[in-house]
């Protein structure tokens, strides 16, 4: 009697014991379960966070070129050839235009003839003011209309009586921008498309 008495406590104890262990052995399953969880949706977002980041974009270096400029018109369309792009533009009393050729700007610019210019009579001729006029070139402008360049511009003109035989006129040129799209296409052999009222710069 106290022998079975003495087994069946330690039968007990041992059931006890291996339930104990069974029932940490499930819980130490699911712990590894969670663990493993948790291991693989940290990694998966640790890729999904990698893969939102946005590539850094290097910047790109601009390679900068010296603006060529003409005042020969020659010149300058000779080594334009090839242009893939003109500009021209009118600023105060100059005449601007601009090529691109292989990546470099090229710039020729010619002066306008002053908007007022002072004339006076007498019996015997007439005299126009030398500070009237920039250049002879700006004469011959005001006699056949044509830039150094070749450009024909019209001109107008209006007439201010200041005392007799005196007089002051004031020019104005007209820049029509189809005129001259045409004039450098021909120049250039561009089509009109790839010629615009601005500037090229860099």
């Amino acid at each position: 009697m106290g022998f079975n008495s003495g087994f069946h406590e330690k039968m007990d104890a041992l059931d006890l014991i291996i339930n104990a262990l069974l029932d940490h052995e499930k819980r130490l399953d699911a712990i590894s379960h969670r663990l493993e969880n948790l291991a693989s949706s940290t990694s998966l977002k640790e890729k999904v966070h990698v893969a939102k980041q946005p590539h850094k974009i290097e910047p790109s270096v601009v390679k900068k070129h010296p603006q060529v400029i003409f005042n020969n018109w020659s010149e300058y369309t000779t080594n334009c050839r090839g242009t893939t792009m003109v500009a021209f533009e009118v600023v105060g009393n100059r005449f601007y235009v601009y090529t691109l050729v292989d990546g470099y700007v090229f710039r020729y610019v010619e002066i306008l003839p002053k908007t007022r210019m002072k004339v006076s009579e007498d019996p015997t001729h007439i005299s126009i003011d030398k500070t009237s006029l920039n250049t002879v070139d700006c004469f011959q402008f005001l006699i056949d209309g044509r830039l150094k360049c070749g450009l024909i511009l019209s001109i107008q003109s209006s007439r201010i009586l200041l005392k007799e035989n005196n007089h002051i006129f004031e020019l104005s040129y007209d820049f029509t921008y189809d005129a001259v799209k045409e004039f450098l296409s021909k120049e250039f052999g561009v089509a009109k498309d790839k010629i615009v009222a601005g500037k090229i710069t860099f």
